[in-house]
């Protein structure tokens, strides 16, 4: 059986960074995933700046395109959109399956491609498959992510399950703005039309799941009907329309309900269900609590969800979306 101090069980941009801050100062790190990198991840892939000075790059030394977004934001009621986003910050897009396999080589750790069937305790130390044994264990699998499954089993509110289907793909006549759409035909949540490098576009509707359970609508249909409207604004063609098949994934939003450590075992990113409140946004806080996790470990401070971003949003902006979603809710019921 094979002895590391630190393993991690996933290695996408909460479990990378973890390792990355781990192994720069010399911990034993080793990183588990079931799959190989570079891997398909879909994702609406935008970082701000905040995520670059935490992973201390800029656009010169990202080896691949990553855009500057222009932001053109709809909000259902309006009788007009607006330009920007009021984020923390700039904000950029990536394509997942480039910047997820960077930031893993980037690292520097150890990286063993293995799927987790099986977690137990013995002592001071957790064994996987009786084939890994480490002190420090790190959940950052995502949201089916098996360290939450084993030892955190009660970490997330079935209530804050977000539901998403997108596709991305190259679509060299893409509109080079961002458009985001907010409350997209009752849906408590957003859809987005995200231009990438290299002539890449990320398509995708997001919600609640129980809003779908509620209203006994389906995502694939309001998925058909934002295809439809896109087509009619002019940013995508009826072919390409009628040619995409949509892929799906749930995970959680933030809430301080739930525990992220557990003795000497963390859950970061998605494992623990950390996605901004307002914006659904997840490689931000994944970054956060890998570098907060890492930093426990090392005894430098103590992992806890007080330190997570929770907004997406600046403090006004909030409070405009709030307002904002309050009327529309109120139009719709009178």
């Amino acid at each position: 059986m094979e002895y590391v101090e630190t393993i991690i069980v996933g290695g996408g941009p909460a479990g990378s960074t973890c390792g990355w801050h781990l192994t720069r100062h010399n911990r034993d790190v080793l990183i588990l995933d079931k799959t190989s990198f570079p891997r398909l991840k879909l994702c609406a892939g935008w970082i701000t700046d905040k995520v670059m000075a935490d992973l201390e790059f800029d656009q010169t030394s990202y080896p691949h395109e990553i855009l500057d977004l222009t932001m053109r934001t709809h909000i259902a009621g309006l009788p007009f959109s607006f330009h920007g986003l009021p984020t923390h910050g700039k904000n950029y897009s990536i394509r997942r399956t480039e910047f997820d396999d960077w930031l893993l080589k980037r690292s520097n750790t150890k990286v063993v491609q293995h799927n987790v069937k099986s977690i137990r305790r013995d002592e001071e130390l957790y064994i996987i498959d009786d084939q890994y044994s480490c002190r420090y264990l790190v959940g950052a699998g995502g949201t089916m992510c098996p360290v939450r499954r084993e030892i955190f089993p009660n970490s997330r509110m079935k209530s804050r399950q977000l539901t998403t289907l997108e596709h991305e793909f190259k679509y060299p006549a893409r509109e080079e703005i961002c458009h985001l759409y907010f409350l997209y035909r009752g849906i408590q949540g957003y859809s987005w039309y995200v231009p990438k490098g290299d002539g890449y576009v990320n398509i995708g509707i997001g919600g609640k799941s129980k809003y779908f359970r509620n209203s006994g609508t389906k995502i694939q249909d309001h998925f058909q009907l934002f295809l439809g409207d896109l087509v009619k604004q002019n940013l995508l063609d009826e072919e390409t329309a009628s040619s995409l098949k949509e892929t799906g994934h749930p995970y959680f939003l933030f809430t301080y309900e739930g525990e992220v450590k557990n003795g000497s075992c963390f859950l970061i990113g998605d494992s623990a269900g950390l996605a901004s409140v307002d914006m659904g946004e997840g490689i931000g806080p994944g970054i956060e609590s890998g570098l907060l996790a890492a930093r426990d470990i090392m005894g430098e401070d103590e992992y806890t969800k007080d330190a997570i971003t929770k907004y997406s949003f600046g403090g006004i902006a909030r409070a405009i979306m709030k307002r904002t979603v309050g009327r529309y809710h109120a139009v719709r019921q009178n």
